[in-house]
């Protein structure tokens, strides 16, 4: 059985992610251990990460993942910037590391005028100091593939692969965004797309270093280099595409994490739709 789960909220208490992620009957889940939006650091009670840690083994929800906050841009050239983002992503993942969570997500960063070539050296430059910091024993981190607005570094796989290639001996991988790699320029809409996409894949990074797919549909059309997530079977991307993912004999064997919008009950039914569309 394919492993659909999706993004939940960590308001209020973080063990409460199981309790929303068993509502909507996900398999597994991630979620931010901070706002998305903010910068704002919150030192967890011993009670609170222990009663993480009793539903992690009781809950059979797995595997956990957290999302690195927007706000971090290991491709800045504004010290202050990448300073901080540096020292929080550190943050983040002591704390992973300390609940025993299995993948950590990050968008690598942004260029914001500068170039593709300074934006990977400068995160390089950051990912080198995180990983002096924190041993990753636990955590595999994982660089999300990105659609590839606003200078964002990872919108193409040779980008992912010199980001990640120095560090191939640590716990590090990709994050497939299916919305992403479509407004990116991969055409997995379509058959041939997606198995083209698929031996680039091979040729560049590796298909063994996916550990986790982001599955959304697409609000903006084919290479439109806009991240904007849509209800699964809603968007440009189309059913066909997801059927593909789900029933490829690598990719099957992964989670696939809903971040669709957060509308009524579309959780339920977007997880519906995507067991609807696994084969026998």
């Amino acid at each position: 059985m394919v492993n659909i789960g999706t993004h939940v909220s960590s308001s209020k208490s973080i063990d409460l992610v199981f309790d929303r992620g068993k509502e909507v009957g996900a398999k597994s889940i991630q979620f931010f251990l901070r706002s998305p939006r903010s910068w704002q650091w919150i030192d967890r009670k011993e009670s609170e990460k222990e009663n993480f840690i009793n539903k992690k083994l009781s809950y059979n929800i797995n595997p956990v993942i957290v999302h690195a906050s927007y706000l971090f841009n290991l491709a800045s050239s504004d010290e202050e910037l990448f300073n901080k983002s540096v020292n929080s992503v550190i943050e983040e993942l002591k704390l992973c590391e300390e609940l025993e969570i299995e993948y950590y997500v990050i968008h690598a960063g942004k260029t914001k005028g500068n170039s593709k070539e300074y934006g990977i050296k400068r995160i390089l430059e950051g990912l080198e100091k995180i990983f002096s910091k924190v041993s990753l024993k636990n955590t595999t981190f994982l660089v999300e593939t990105l659609a590839g607005q606003s200078g964002e570094v990872g919108a193409t796989l040779e980008e992912i692969k010199q980001i990640i290639y120095p560090f191939e001996n640590l716990k590090i991988g990709v994050c497939l965004d299916t919305c992403h790699i479509f407004a990116a320029g991969y055409p997995i809409h379509t058959e041939e797309g997606f198995i083209s996409f698929k031996n680039k894949l091979e040729e560049t990074v590796g298909v063994e270093k996916v550990k986790v797919i982001h599955c959304n549909d697409s609000k903006t059309p084919f290479n439109s280099k806009r991240d904007r997530h849509e209800h699964i079977g809603k968007g440009y991307i189309g059913l066909k595409s997801f059927e593909l993912f789900l029933n490829d004999k690598d990719f099957s064997k992964l989670p696939f994490i809903l971040e669709t919008p957060k509308e009524g009950n579309m959780d339920i039914i977007n997880i519906r739709v995507l067991n609807s569309l696994v084969r026998p």
